[in-house]
């Protein structure tokens, strides 16, 4: 339950300290070790299987020869406002405006964009939708306790590797944040997985070749499930008595009071 974490990390150091983690068999060798997650028993929501609004976000391919898409949604989106960015190989957002925007009048999933001239499609990579959809899902909130195996037969460079390991998580700690998040889709069912915070807090060693830094993850987990054909549909009449009430009024509510 850790999402990419560990892959996180790896590629962190080996990045960042080449000369320490990277290449195909590097100086000091790195491994996550996988320890325990304890749920967090409030987070257990006693509404998980209604469907109710949700938001959800969408990570769509862009293609700069068909720019103008169309592109699909993975979910029919309720009614109300809609959010579209185009998204840089940097990770900056660009916001669209109304005009840009295209739906199609008769499938809401789906929708086509007129950028203006000024756009520079080089650097546009993806485009994110923002939007409200009826979902089945709860979030499980958890700490996950995990460690970084260090290993190599020089006690002093396993040493400085421990530093400077740490330091890199230290510093880069949004970075890693962001890019360990992970989403996994199976059937109707799906899981995305956030690490919200990493805290360091402890280091040992196993043995004389080795040395281990601990820490733990908050963690947050969305599980979601798809609607059947009978959840989630919008009330669309309201049927009353026949003959109470004024007939011009589209609905009337007989209300009978005892005293």
């Amino acid at each position: 339950m850790t999402g990419r974490l560990g892959e996180a990390i790896s590629a962190l150091l080996a990045g960042e300290l080449p000369s320490m983690f990277g290449g195909a068999t590097p100086a000091i060798k790195a491994s996550i070790v996988p320890d325990v997650f304890e749920l967090d028993a409030a987070s257990l929501d006693s509404q998980a299987s209604e469907p109710r609004e949700d938001d959800r976000t969408d990570n769509l391919a862009f293609n700069s020869a068909q720019p103008q898409g169309p592109y699909t949604l993975n979910q029919p989106p309720s009614p109300g406002p809609v959010r579209i960015w185009l998204m840089t190989t940097a990770g900056d957002r660009l916001a669209l405006t109304s005009k840009e925007i295209v739906f199609d009048p008769v499938n809401a999933r789906q929708f086509t964009l007129r950028l203006g001239p000024q756009r520079d499609l080089k650097i546009i990579n993806s485009v994110r939708v923002l939007y409200t959809v009826v979902a089945v899902f709860a979030r499980l909130k958890y700490r996950q306790d995990l460690a970084l195996l260090l290993e190599n037969n020089d006690p002093v460079a396993l040493g400085r590797a421990e530093d400077m390991a740490i330091a890199v998580l230290t510093l880069n700690h949004p970075k890693l944040i962001t890019t360990a998040s992970q989403t996994l889709q199976e059937g109707n069912y799906g899981a995305q997985i956030e690490v919200k915070a990493l805290h360091l807090f402890k280091g040992d060693s196993p043995s004389g070749a080795s040395r281990r830094v601990l820490f733990h993850a908050e963690m947050e987990m969305k599980v979601t499930r798809a609607l059947g054909a009978d959840e989630g549909k919008a009330i669309t009449r309201i049927r009353t008595v026949p003959g109470v009430g004024d007939p011009k009024r589209p609905v009337d509510i007989h209300v009978d009071v005892e005293a």
